[in-house]
């Protein structure tokens, strides 16, 4: 008799967990259908390129985090055995769409003329972008830098009149899709939202408690190491040269920072070049640069944060677009005269 009761209640049991299982299935599924997208703003831009499906968008859109459920997303579309015609183009979703409307959209032969591609490389600075977007039609550069002196600040940037801009190394370098007649205002919060995610994804990735008053150091560091290092393999190099010389109260003597003091670019810097007075001379003054002088990419970025361990202090160009690192002054001075310098 008690072995009865134990096997109806585990039967019980079992058919509880079933029904909860079920129900739990059931409203996730009809949330990632009601509403795929997620996002904090009221739209996404999506860029069809020619030849993808609705499968490579899919992809794409979980890669960003912008897909509620990849996976019962596809177990709707594997359900309905739905034929897709996408078309080429640039479009505007609503993050509120259901699948259905967000699959109309995507078929949508036109796509939305009104939205263009603007590409941002890693390490330019705001000047370079000003030109860019002036270039692109966007928005003009007098307007765009007139925003970007009058923009509210972020609250891990500090205000400092002495910096050439306040907001330089915090409009993330990306590829974005905007609207032909964005504004400097809604340019610049589309690349700092942009700045947010990205730095979110480096505390993860590198599990770093970074604080709000730690960053700007951070990239003021990944600025200067996007401008010098040439190849991937030389930026936590180049980032603990940066340390060990900051450690030991050496002038860093960057030239990259030097360039940007002098505003316009020289192939190669020259003693003439080192004379300026500039709170970017680092030539001329100990510590880092006032502010950063480029708009670093997350490789660069988690490259400050996590240095190599090394005892290097010095480093020099070679030929092959590597640097010769040394903590030896005279070897440094050797390697120059070898290369030319």
């Amino acid at each position: 008799m008690n072995k009865h009761k134990s096997f109806r209640k585990f039967v019980l049991i079992g058919i509880f967990f079933l029904f909860v299982m079920v129900l739990f299935f059931t409203v996730s599924y009809n949330k990632a259908i009601d509403k795929p997208l997620k996002s904090n703003e009221d739209t996404i831009t999506i860029e069809v390129k020619q030849g993808e499906g609705f499968n490579d968008i899919l992809n794409k859109l979980d890669k960003e985090n912008k897909l509620s459920s990849k996976f019962f997303v596809k177990i709707k579309l594997a359900m309905d055995k739905r034929n897709f015609k996408l078309h080429e183009g640039i479009y505007e979703i609503n993050t509120n769409a259901t699948l259905e409307s967000f699959i109309n959209s995507l078929e949508n032969e036109n796509g939305d003329k009104d939205l263009v591609k603007l590409t941002i490389p890693e390490g330019y600075s705001i000047d370079e972008i000003a030109d860019t977007v002036d270039e692109k039609g966007i928005c003009s550069k007098e307007d765009f830098l007139k925003a970007v002196k009058n923009y509210d600040l972020p609250e891990f940037v500090k205000a400092d009149n002495k910096k050439r801009y306040n907001l330089e190394g915090y409009l993330y370098p990306d590829t974005y899709l905007v609207k032909k007649d964005s504004d400097g205002n809604s340019l610049i919060k589309t690349m700092l939202n942009r700045f947010s995610e990205v730095l979110q994804q480096v505390k993860e990735e590198t599990k770093t408690d970074l604080k709000d008053e730690e960053v700007e150091k951070i990239i003021n560091i990944a600025s200067i190491i996007e401008k010098e290092a040439r190849v991937p393999g030389d930026r936590t190099l180049i980032s603990s040269v940066i340390y060990n010389r900051l450690d030991k109260d050496m002038k860093l003597q960057i030239d990259a920072a030097v360039i940007y003091a002098l505003g316009y670019h020289v192939d190669k810097v020259l003693n003439k070049h080192l004379e300026i007075d500039s709170p970017y001379n680092v030539y001329r003054y100990k510590g880092l640069p006032v502010g950063p002088i480029s708009n670093p990419g997350i490789d660069c970025i988690k490259a400050a944060l996590m240095p190599a361990k090394t005892e290097y202090l010095y480093y020099v160009l070679q030929t092959d677009k590597t640097h010769y690192f040394t903590n030896n002054y005279n070897d440094f001075l050797k390697k120059k005269k070898e290369l030319g310098y």
